[in-house]
C-alpha cells in the first residue's frame, strides 16, 4: 500500500510526502502532549486515507483490451 502512495505522489505532484508527520508526532510524544500527539495523529491518517482514496478512484485498466470469457478447462 505504502508503495502505490508514493508512486502516486511521484507521478502526480499532487500531495506531499507525510515524513515530517511522524517527526512532529514523536516531539509531542517526547513532551508528553497527548493532545497534540493525537491531532497530530488523527491529521497523518486522514492525510494518507485521503491519498490512498485518490489512488483507489483512478482507472488504469481503461486501455486494457480483454479477450471473450472461456470456461475453465
Amino acid at each position: 500500500m505504502l508503495h502505490l502512495h508514493f508512486e502516486y505522489l511521484e507521478r502526480t505532484h499532487e500531495g506531499y510526502l507525510l515524513t515530517d508527520e511522524h517527526s512532529q508526532m514523536l516531539e509531542a510524544i517526547r513532551d508528553r502532549n497527548v493532545d497534540l500527539a493525537d491531532e497530530l495523529a488523527h491529521a497523518h491518517t486522514r492525510h494518507f486515507h485521503d491519498n490512498f482514496i485518490n489512488i483507489m478512484r483512478e482507472n488504469d485498466t481503461t486501455d486494457v483490451t480483454l479477450g471473450p470469457l472461456r470456461a475453465a478447462q
